[in-house]
């Protein structure tokens, strides 16, 4: 079915309305097929003259962008504090409002501003406020209508609603603000219920636990390349490298099996980032991860020992020589 110019257009409209296209990006690649069917003989200036605008827009955006970051931060700072010097003088009904009312009022707005004007950035701003007082207010909350909770079941109870709460804004929305904040609160959630439901869990368990967590977070950040998700992508990365990295670490001397994997998943780590998440970010932790394995052996066989200046040498050339390997794999196949 072919599309008439008055349908494309109300298409895209659409489409820009629900977040399932990025405006910059499309402005971005119009601009770019413009000069390519231009082509070489176009006028050098009608060229520049494109870029000019093009990069005059980006950085009004990115400001624009920064200060609602900025002023966000400030009035959620500036509400933190206000509360902080009023705490004891109020009432469990005034603090309640403060907190939890202040956070869905703000998140309400910045809801309105999404619908009205999908393409500014105030509304995410709103939420970021929101976001910021809305699991403090739920606790809150908890705290002052139930006085005598002594367990993570109830706490865990309550950042569970909170995150089905961000994931219903996350289905409407599909922005990037509430897409934090429901993984956050669904971490948290996560953590808070093992502890409720195993509370003779132990240390290993967290540390697996949050290997599947680390897994999943780098999925995540895959699968949301070319999406209205992508700007979360570093942080899905950093927080799920350096988490699974981590927790497979902190077993090293408690299993003799994570140390015979442990190599297996830092080097696994380090191929992956270059050939199927092209992740400068993953591959900077895997090498990370990789010296953080030769320190432990090296400190494990060779500390107590005369051979330890020389393993400390031979540690020196083999640090120098992951970094050689990864600039290489970043510049030759990330870059």
């Amino acid at each position: 079915m072919t599309l008439d110019n008055d349908e494309l257009l109300e298409e895209l409209r659409r489409r820009l309305k629900s977040g399932e296209l990025d405006p910059l990006d499309v402005q971005s690649r119009l601009l770019d097929d413009f000069a390519i069917n231009q082509g070489p003989e176009a006028p050098f200036d009608n060229r520049v003259a494109g870029a000019d605008v093009t990069a005059s827009r980006t950085t009004l955006l990115s400001l624009t962008r920064l200060l609602y970051i900025v002023g966000a931060l400030l009035i959620g700072l500036g509400i933190v504090y206000f509360m902080s010097q009023l705490w004891s003088d109020l009432s469990a009904t005034l603090r309640i409002l403060i907190t939890l009312g202040t956070g869905l009022v703000f998140t309400l707005a910045g809801s309105l501003f999404l619908i009205l004007n999908p393409d500014r950035e105030l509304g995410s701003a709103f939420h970021a406020v929101g976001g910021l007082l809305v699991p403090g207010g739920a606790l809150v909350t908890l705290d002052e209508l139930f006085t005598n909770v002594s367990s993570t079941g109830p706490v865990a109870t309550t950042l569970g609603l909170v995150f089905l709460f961000y994931a219903v804004l996350v289905f409407y929305h599909r922005r990037v603000v509430v897409s934090f904040f429901a993984l956050a609160t669904g971490t948290c959630f996560i953590y808070l219920l093992s502890d409720a439901l195993l509370a003779s869990a132990g240390a290993a368990y967290y540390a697996y636990l949050t290997m599947i967590f680390g897994i999943s977070y780098m999925l995540l950040a895959y699968v949301s390349a070319g999406s209205w998700n992508h700007q979360l992508m570093p942080l899905l990365y950093l927080a799920g490298s350096a988490g699974f990295f981590g927790a497979a670490y902190s077993r090293l001397n408690s299993t003799q099996l994570m140390e015979l994997l442990f190599p297996f998943l830092a080097f696994g780590g380090l191929a992956v980032a270059v050939a199927l998440l092209k992740s400068r970010i993953v591959l900077v932790t895997s090498t990370i991860a990789i010296i953080g394995y030769i320190v432990h052996l090296t400190r494990q066989y060779f500390a107590d020992s005369i051979g330890w200046p020389v393993a400390l040498i031979f540690l020196g050339f083999i640090v120098m020589g992951l970094g050689y390997l990864s600039i290489n794999l970043n510049r030759r196949y990330l870059s």
